[in-house]
C-alpha cells in the first residue's frame, strides 16, 4: 500500500510541475488602449502586477507590446482614468477601454514631512504647488513663487544676472535677528532652491504652520519647502527636450531731464534760496546748442550705457526608462542670462558685460534589489559662471544715478578720460567698460543614497527608510582690475581758451585679486514607519533619527571658529489617528541638538498637536449636499525654533561666548589639544 501511495504522489508531482512550468512559459501580449470614444490613449502605463519595474507605455496609437507569463495580471493606469487589471489567459491580444476617473478629494496626495499622504488626512497647513505656475525664464524658480504660492512672500533685491534670485518667507518673517529663510529639502536633503532645473521637479510642497514643521524642531521656525525630483518609469526610453528664449527688460528705469532743463532747474532752485544763478545765459545757450561738449556736455547716462533689454536662453534634455529591476532618469540643462550694460566694442579679449551661465545635470536611478528592497541613487550638480564689469554693482548704479548730464563728458576732446573722482564719482563708462572684469565660478556636486526596506516579514505595515547624502560646494572669485587716468576740467578756460585740467585718478595697470571658498555637507537619516488599519480606524507612527554636519574646506586660515563643524542632531516622531476619513488627530515632535549653544542648552523639545474634522464625510452632509466631498475644519498648536543665527555669508557662531578668541587662546595654553578644546566648548566628542 505504501508503495502505491508513493507512486501516486510522484505522478501528481510530475503533472503539477508540468502544469506549473507551462504556466510560466513566457508569452508576448499585444493590444490597444482607447477611451470611451474609441480614441487612442498614448502614454498609458502597462505593468505586470507584483513585478516591480516590469512595464511599458503605449505608443502614439495606443498600442503596446509586453513580454510576461500566463496567468499574470496586467495593470493599465493613466492620469485621469480609472486603473484596470486584466488577467492573462489564452488570449494574447488584450484591448482595453479606459474609463475616466471621477474626481475624489479623498484620493488626492500631498507630500508632507513624513512622506506622501492623502490630502484628506493632513491636519497641518500644507500647500501643494502647481508646477505649471512656476515656469520662469530666469535662472531661479524663487522668482516665480510670489503670487503663485499662498502664504509665501518674496523680494528680489537685484536684477543682476546670477544675483537675481528672490528671498522668500513663509507667512512672513518668523525669527528676527536670526536666519529668516525657509528650510529647503530636495528629495529629503537640505539644498538650495536656486540651482534646481524646473524640468527636474516632480512635486513642490510648502509646510507652513508649527504642526507641519515641528518635526524639524529648531530648523522649522520659518517654514519648510519639500521638493521631489523626477524618477524613472519602467518602459522604453522616453526622450524629451525643450529650448526656449525670452527677452527681459527692466520693470522701471528712472528718467532724467536733459542738460538744458537741468541747468534751468538748478538756477531756479538757487533763486528760491536767494542765491545767484549757477549757469549764466551764455552757459545756457552753449548747453542748448551743444557748442562746448567739453565743459557743457549733454549726456543721458542711462540711455548711453544701458541696453533696453537682454536675452535669456534655456535648453534641457531628459531621458527616462528602465525595466523590472532598475529605472533611471537622466537630465541636463543649460541657461544663459545676458546683461544690460553697454560694452566697448574695441575690447576683444574679455567681456565686461554682466552675464550668467549655468550647466545642470541630474541622474536618479532606482534599483529593486529584491521584491522588498529598493535602493535609490541620486547624483546631481551644477557649474555656474558669472561675469561682471570691473566696477562694483553699487559703484556703477550710484554713478549712473548721480552723474548729472552736464557735469563731465565721457572723454574730453584731447582724449583724456573724464572723471570727478574715485568709486561712484567716477565716469560710468570707465566703471562699466574700462576697469577690467570679474569672474565668479561655482561648482556643486550632490550625491545621495536612499534605502527603502519593506519589513512586512517582521510585522505587516512596517517599513524602514535610510538616507545618506554627501555634498561639496566650491566657489572661486577672480577680479582682474585696471583703469585709465581720470581728469576733470575746470569751468573756466585759460587766457588762450585752453582747458585747465585736474587729475582725479592715477592710472592703474592690470592686477589681479582672487579668492576661493568651499564647504562639505554630510547627512545621515533613518526612519521607521508603521501603519495599521482596523476596520474604520487608521493609525500610523514614525520614528526618525537625523544627524548632519557642515564644514568649511577652504579659506579659513587660522580662524578656529571657521574650522569647527556646524553639527545638528534630531530625534523626531509622529503618531496619527483617523476614523472613517472623518476625524483626525496628529501628534509629532522634534528633539533637536545644535552645537551653536552652550552645554546644557544644546537640546530642546519642539512638540506639536493638531486635529481635523472633515464635515464633508458626515452622513447628514452626504445625504443632503452630495456635491460637497470635503469640508475640513482643523486646529493646530506647536512650538518650533531656529538655531541658525546670522546669514550664510556671516554666520554667528557660539553667541553665548563673550570672546571666543580669548577663550580659545587660554584653552590652548592650558589644555594643549584641539580635541579637548572642541569637547570643552561643544560638548561633542571631536
Amino acid at each position: 500500500m505504501k508503495k502505491y501511495i508513493i507512486i501516486l504522489l510522484w505522478i501528481w508531482g510530475c503533472f503539477g510541475q508540468a502544469f506549473g512550468q507551462n504556466d510560466r512559459i513566457p508569452v508576448t501580449v499585444k493590444g490597444r488602449v482607447v477611451d470611451k470614444n474609441n480614441e487612442a490613449l498614448p502614454g498609458v502605463s502597462v505593468t505586470v502586477k507584483d513585478q516591480p519595474g516590469l512595464g511599458v507605455p503605449t505608443d502614439a496609437n495606443g498600442k503596446y507590446t509586453i513580454k510576461t507569463e500566463k496567468y499574470r495580471w496586467l495593470v493599465f493606469s493613466f492620469i485621469g482614468f480609472e486603473t484596470r487589471e486584466v488577467l492573462i489567459k489564452d488570449e494574447l491580444e488584450i484591448n482595453v477601454v479606459m474609463k475616466e476617473a471621477e474626481s475624489n478629494a479623498l484620493d488626492e496626495i500631498v507630500v508632507t514631512a513624513t512622506g506622501p499622504q492623502k490630502k484628506v488626512t493632513v491636519t497641518g497647513a500644507v500647500t501643494t504647488v502647481d508646477l505649471s505656475t512656476l515656469k520662469t525664464p530666469g535662472s531661479s524658480i524663487t522668482n516665480a513663487l510670489a503670487g503663485n504660492v499662498a502664504g509665501v512672500l518674496t523680494m528680489q533685491r537685484s536684477g543682476q544676472p546670477g544675483n537675481n534670485s528672490s528671498e522668500f518667507w513663509v507667512r512672513g518673517i518668523s525669527t528676527f535677528g536670526a536666519g529668516t529663510g525657509a528650510l529647503v529639502l530636495v528629495d529629503g536633503f537640505e539644498r538650495s532652491l536656486n540651482e534646481i532645473n524646473i524640468e527636474d521637479i516632480e512635486s513642490f510642497s510648502v509646510l507652513k504652520d508649527a504642526s507641519a514643521t515641528a518635526i524639524y524642531g529648531s530648523r522649522g521656525a520659518n517654514g519648510v519647502v519639500l521638493v521631489s525630483t523626477k524618477r524613472g518609469k519602467a518602459g522604453k526610453v522616453a526622450i524629451s527636450g525643450k529650448a526656449e528664449g525670452s527677452y527681459n527688460t527692466r520693470t522701471f528705469t528712472p528718467e532724467f531731464v536733459e542738460g538744458y532743463t537741468y541747468a534751468q532747474l538748478m538756477n531756479e532752485a538757487r533763486s528760491t534760496r536767494n542765491q545767484t544763478s549757477f549757469y549764466t545765459d551764455d552757459d545756457l545757450m552753449l548747453i542748448r546748442d551743444g557748442l562746448d561738449p567739453d565743459l557743457f556736455p549733454n549726456i543721458n547716462w542711462m540711455k548711453m550705457f544701458l541696453k533696453d533689454g537682454a536675452y535669456t536662453r534655456r535648453g534641457s534634455l531628459n531621458f527616462d526608462g528602465g525595466g523590472a529591476t532598475a529605472r533611471y532618469f537622466v537630465s541636463g540643462s543649460y541657461i544663459d542670462e545676458g546683461g544690460m550694460y553697454a560694452v566697448d566694442e574695441t575690447i576683444k579679449d574679455y567681456n565686461t558685460n554682466a552675464n550668467y551661465k549655468r550647466w545642470n545635470y541630474r541622474s536618479n536611478v532606482d534599483m529593486n534589489l529584491t521584491k522588498t528592497t529598493l535602493v535609490k541613487v541620486g547624483i546631481a550638480g551644477s557649474l555656474a559662471k558669472q561675469n561682471l564689469p570691473g566696477g562694483t554693482y553699487n559703484e556703477i548704479w550710484a554713478s549712473l544715478m548721480g552723474q548729472n548730464p552736464i557735469a563731465i563728458p565721457i572723454r574730453y576732446s584731447n582724449g583724456y578720460v573724464a572723471s570727478r573722482g574715485g568709486a561712484e564719482r567716477n565716469n560710468p563708462w570707465t566703471l562699466i567698460t574700462q576697469q577690467g572684469y570679474i569672474e565668479n565660478w561655482e561648482n556643486k556636486i550632490q550625491t545621495n543614497v536612499t534605502l527603502e526596506q519593506d519589513l512586512n516579514f517582521v510585522t505587516k505595515g512596517l517599513r524602514f527608510i535610510g538616507r545618506y547624502g554627501y555634498d561639496t560646494n566650491n566657489k572661486n572669485y577672480i577680479r582682474r582690475m585696471k583703469w585709465p587716468e581720470g581728469w576733470e576740467a575746470e569751468r573756466l578756460r585759460d587766457s588762450e581758451g585752453n582747458l585747465i585740467f585736474q587729475r582725479r585718478i592715477s592710472e592703474q595697470l592690470l592686477y589681479q585679486v582672487s579668492d576661493a571658498s568651499g564647504e562639505r555637507l554630510e547627512f545621515l537619516q533613518g526612519e521607521l514607519h508603521y501603519t495599521k488599519n482596523i476596520g474604520d480606524h487608521n493609525m500610523g507612527g514614525m520614528l526618525q533619527y537625523t544627524q548632519e554636519k557642515k564644514v568649511n574646506t577652504s579659506n579659513y586660515g587660522g580662524d578656529l571658529i571657521q574650522g569647527i563643524d556646524r553639527r545638528n542632531q534630531r530625534l523626531a516622531g509622529q503618531f496619527t489617528y483617523g476614523y472613517k476619513y472623518r476625524y483626525f488627530i496628529d501628534f509629532n515632535f522634534g528633539y533637536n541638538g545644535s552645537e551653536n549653544f552652550a552645554r546644557g542648552h544644546q537640546f530642546d523639545l519642539f512638540p506639536a498637536i493638531s486635529g481635523a474634522w472633515n464635515i464633508g464625510e458626515e452622513p447628514f452632509i452626504k445625504e443632503n449636499i452630495s456635491w460637497m466631498n470635503m469640508f475640513k475644519v482643523r486646529y493646530s498648536y506647536g512650538r518650533v525654533g531656529n538655531d541658525y543665527i546670522g546669514t550664510d555669508s556671516n554666520p554667528i557662531r557660539f553667541p553665548y561666548l563673550a570672546s571666543f578668541k580669548h577663550i580659545i587662546k587660554r584653552m590652548i595654553l592650558t589644555r594643549g589639544t584641539i580635541g579637548e578644546i572642541l569637547k570643552a566648548i561643544l560638548g561633542f566628542p571631536a
